[in-house]
């Protein structure tokens, strides 16, 4: 199974299938929208890891995967543990430091927990990343934790980094509805009412296209980059030494804010993106949300193709608004 520039196309049926179920748990319990969102990219990324389905938002699938997302975001958040700049802390009595110990405990659950749900994957009729693992774990020498957190990675990757996307599409269609009336005025002039968007419209939707992209820059997912990168030799930039080996974090907020490429960096703008717009950008897409150079992420394509869709058919489907309580008419 994989997530490459051409070979996502293949994943685009069971993509446009979750997002149709999407659709309707959000007409059937919008309220509750933030849960069918991670039950859409959970299912999508199971499919692919597992081949299994999530078709309920109380599945133990996405459970695990919120718990395991919500762990990850306080561990990689930097100089959030002391023994990050005191390594030696790790070789203390666990009675004096605990931390490691936990740690490893937890690795040791989530191991055997991964790594069961992969040998069920592998039973399955569907091919999937899974069952290519264990049919070649004793070929390529792989042990059972580096077949789990093979297939565990698959969330780190794709779940959350999905959902918080759809999430923030929807921030800001409420913040700036003249974004979301253009959209839909651009599908409604290509796809009409009397069917929803596919694939194929893609091409002819510039705008909706647009938007994606400006969720991407407007509110990244990982605003330091995401995990940090390291020079293999020592390097000079600016006039600082940068020893081999140092961790060096991104700050994509400031990136992705910097007035000369993005005037206004707070004002949602997809008119950014258009041709005849965009102003000059280090790399074709316009923004750096899957990160940068060899370690940027591989899923970036199916993100994108998945993404688009969904939210394409979001905005055909709903007028997406404010919501209101008893204080407000």
């Amino acid at each position: 199974m994989s997530v490459g520039s051409q070979a996502v196309r293949a994943h685009a049926p069971f993509q446009r299938n979750e997002a149709r179920l999407l659709t309707l748990d959000l007409m059937n319990d919008p309220k509750d929208f933030v849960m069918a969102i991670e039950r859409y990219s959970c299912s999508v990324v199971s499919i692919i890891g597992w081949g299994r389905r999530v078709d309920r938002k109380n599945d133990y699938v996405v459970q695990q995967a919120c718990e395991l997302m919500e762990r990850a975001v306080h561990i990689q958040v930097p100089g959030a543990y002391w023994a990050e700049t005191i390594p030696e802390l790790c070789y203390l009595p666990k009675w004096l430091y605990p931390l490691p110990t936990m740690l490893s405990y937890a690795g040791d659950i989530g191991k055997k927990y991964w790594y069961a749900l992969s040998a069920e994957g592998a039973a399955a009729q569907a091919p999937n990343f899974a069952k290519y693992l264990i049919a070649a774990q004793k070929q390529y020498g792989l042990s059972d934790r580096e077949v789990a957190g093979l297939t565990s990675n698959l969330i780190g990757g794709g779940v959350d980094t999905t959902s918080s996307t759809m999430i923030t599409f929807i921030l800001g269609c409420c913040a700036f509805p003249e974004a979301q009336k253009k959209a839909q005025e651009e599908i409604d002039r290509v796809v009409g009412q009397d069917r929803s968007p596919t694939i194929e419209d893609e091409a002819n939707l510039p705008y909706c296209a647009a938007m994606l992209k400006e969720t991407f820059r407007w509110r990244s997912v990982a605003i330091l980059g995401g995990l940090p990168h390291a020079p293999i030799k020592d390097d000079e930039y600016r006039g600082y030494h940068i020893p081999a080996g140092t961790n060096i974090t991104g700050n994509l907020w400031a990136i992705h804010r910097h007035p000369r490429d993005f005037p206004e960096p707070d004002v949602f703008k997809p008119e950014r993106y258009l041709e005849g717009n965009r102003k000059p950008y280090p790399n074709e897409r316009g923004h750096n949300a899957f990160g940068w150079g060899r370690r940027q992420c591989s899923g970036q394509p199916l993100a994108e193709q998945g993404l688009l869709m969904s939210l394409t058919r979001m905005l055909w489907a709903f007028n997406i608004e404010m919501g209101t309580d008893e204080q407000v008419p």
